[in-house]
């Protein structure tokens, strides 16, 4: 690429063992300091924003050491994704979980299956900022939902980012009830992290369910693994989960209530494990 650097995704790292596990094609991020652990990514991120000026027009991404492993992407695919569209799009998502993006009413919905109370946690938090969403309503779709926050995104997506978390980050640590900083479980081999940290990477759902910006989002629905604690990995549940995803995108563009129904519909034909077994 010629002319000026216009894409900067990074991939933290927090120790010698996980800079070793880096894509060579990302800017390796250090986080070997780790002053807040609890917060994960999250405290990354953000302070990267709050002590750096970003570049007008440029992508920026903050992506974990695991990328690669739960999204089966490597670098190239994510800088040539850029690179093509990168004057069409403010925001790019590569969000491992298409199965669940697509199943789920919506994050919020998924969220609250694994981390129970998460939803009214967060629509706790949104209420007392004032931003007006009903969270049992809301409908996403694959190019208006996330996990991770696997995003790569300009400035002005950035700048709307951590004006809401910094809200939260403010909120938790300094009045917010137990129940945001109380653990809950992140599978049975995998321990119990904060709550916090599952409603901090819903943050940017919340922002592009709006609809105010350009969105570019790779369909990996063909050839991605079905997360099989949930659904049968089968043909017929792969399709049905693709049309899932296919009638929520049209009903959020032409708020036709048809394609909600048919949603509905269709979900309720695929099997679903509604206690997973990790």
């Amino acid at each position: 690429m010629t002319g000026p650097k216009k894409v900067f995704v990074y991939q933290i790292f927090y120790d010698e063992k996980t800079r070793a596990s880096l894509d060579p094609g990302f800017i390796p991020l250090d986080n070997t300091a780790n002053e807040r652990p609890d917060w994960f990514e999250f405290w990354v991120i953000r302070n990267y924003l709050k002590t750096q000026t970003l570049k007008p027009n440029s992508w920026y991404g903050f992506l974990s050491p695991k990328f690669e492993a739960k999204t089966g992407l490597k670098s190239q695919v994510v800088l040539d994704a850029l690179h093509r569209f990168s004057d069409n799009s403010e925001v790019a998502l590569f969000s491992p979980g298409w199965d669940q993006l697509a199943y789920f009413s919506n994050p919020f919905e998924q969220g609250d299956l694994f981390h129970p109370g998460l939803m009214d946690l967060c629509q706790d938090f949104f209420d007392l900022i004032d931003m007006k969403v009903d969270l049992r309503s809301l409908v996403t779709h694959s190019s208006t939902s996330v996990f991770c926050n696997y995003m790569v995104a300009k400035p002005t997506f950035w700048s709307r980012w951590l004006s809401i978390a910094d809200r939260f980050f403010d909120f938790v640590e300094a009045e917010a009830p137990d129940t945001f900083r109380q653990s809950t479980d992140y599978g049975t081999t995998r321990g119990k992290w904060p709550m916090k940290t599952f409603i901090q990477e819903r943050i940017a759902s919340i922002i592009l369910a709006r609809g105010d910006f350009s969105v570019l989002s790779l369909d990996l629905s063909q050839s991605a693994p079905i997360f099989t604690s949930l659904f049968n990995d089968d043909p017929p549940t792969r399709r049905m989960l693709q049309i899932c995803d296919f009638l929520k995108k049209e009903f959020c563009q032409t708020k036709d209530e048809d394609y909600l129904k048919m949603y509905w519909k269709v979900r309720r034909k695929i099997a679903f494990h509604a206690s997973p077994n990790f």
